[in-house]
């Protein structure tokens, strides 16, 4: 009995013991630069929870040591931070500059950057500016460097002006500065180290409300480069830029009077909140405001009179290149989305949509009865700001 005492007092005594010892309790995982670093790392290193939380901005497979930099900073956007992130690899297919918020939702992904990439932020006026210039080489003895400037703007930012700053070859050199920076323009000197006259030119990029983008008249600089690629005729040892063609494709992901390839859209690709009286058609040819015949997806309600038509284009690309209406109007729901004004004749009433993501883009064509229409208008604004691109 004394034994069975001894051995009760002594797991109390243990039990008391156990209770005053200081509770171990796990640390809150706090998101900042340092912890965004790591977890970009840890990614690359084969992480498998890593990977998880970064799911769909590092797509690719490559080694730690592969790259030159990585490099994470902070900015504050209408007193809201963000986080930046640039990747260069010693392979540029690897190169990546993205933007996220405090939860990780992607802002801005851009994989297009080649060669040597550096990053400063500038602001002028209203707008706030991320600014990347490259460094790379086009048949191994031709020195380009190019400036890109993305927005900084809550909830998304975009790729808004993008130019070959200069060109040196093994006879000639140019350059293209940029002086001045406005909401409504930019306006950049052309001028020629080794001439031995002062002679000068200059470009004037507006700002394109529909493109959203700096867009000029005459790319007196583009111009220049391309000729001067075409023009030399050399052996090369490695892929480099050869012709005309994919030097545009470096400044703007597409080649003047080229036809992108369509993409193929899935119901995988969004999420639209429809009820049972909407009915989906795949692989329908899709002709009505478009410059020509697109395949997408299309949803028909009898009830209403109405239809969707959705369209699948690249990232890089434009509405307006698939469009005959420009979209000059913009706002952010699930989606970012720019939209037409309201296109009105004897029966229905249109309008056109681009959603988009740093990843994908989905066109959208609102096709309504006008007698109904505002009987109606709640049901299809509510469609319109649930949209979701899933990228």
């Amino acid at each position: 009995m004394k034994n069975q005492i001894k051995i009760f007092f002594t797991i109390i005594i243990l039990i008391a013991i156990a209770g005053c010892k200081e509770k171990v309790t796990d640390k809150p995982f706090v998101f900042n630069g340092n912890t965004f670093s790591e977890l970009v790392s840890q990614s690359i290193k084969g992480d498998e929870a890593s990977k998880k939380i970064l799911e769909g901005l590092i797509t690719f497979d490559a080694a730690l040591s592969s790259f030159n930099k990585i490099e994470v900073d902070s900015i504050e956007i209408n007193n809201a931070n963000y986080y930046t992130l640039l990747m260069e690899n010693q392979n540029p297919v690897y190169n990546l500059f993205a933007i996220v918020d405090k939860d990780l939702n992607l802002i801005l992904k851009d994989e297009s950057l080649n060669g040597y990439l550096n990053l400063n932020f500038k602001k002028s006026g209203s707008r706030r500016f991320a600014v990347i210039t490259e460094s790379f080489n086009s048949k191994d003895v031709v020195e380009l460097n190019r400036v890109s400037y993305y927005s900084l703007e809550q909830y998304s930012s975009e790729l808004i002006f993008r130019q070959f700053i200069k060109i040196k070859t093994p006879t000639k050199e140019a350059e293209q500065v940029v002086s001045v920076i406005s909401d409504t323009a930019i306006v950049t000197n052309i001028f020629y180290p080794q001439s031995k006259t002062s002679k000068t030119s200059k470009d004037i990029f507006r700002f394109d409300v529909a493109h959203t983008k700096y867009l000029s008249e005459k790319n007196s600089f583009d111009s220049l480069v391309v000729k001067e690629i075409r023009s030399l005729n050399v052996t090369t040892k490695n892929p480099q830029i050869t012709d005309a063609e994919s030097i545009y494709k470096f400044l703007n992901g597409n080649y003047p009077n080229h036809q992108e390839q369509k993409l193929n859209l899935t119901f995988n690709d969004f999420e639209i909140k429809l009820d049972s009286t909407w009915k989906s058609v795949d692989k329908v040819s899709i002709s009505k405001f478009v410059k020509e015949n697109i395949i997408g997806i299309k949803y028909l309600s009898a009830k209403l009179g109405a239809s969707l038509s959705l369209i699948a284009i690249a990232p890089n690309d434009s509405a307006e290149s698939y469009f005959i209406e420009p979209l000059r109007n913009k706002e952010k729901f699930n989606t970012a989305v720019r939209y037409s004004d309201k296109l009105i004749d004897n029966k229905n009433i249109y309008q056109l949509f681009e959603f988009s993501c740093p990843a994908k883009k989905i066109l959208m064509i609102l096709e309504t009865p006008k007698s109904t229409y505002e009987l109606n208008k709640n049901h299809y604004e509510e469609i319109i700001k649930t949209f979701l691109v899933k990228c």
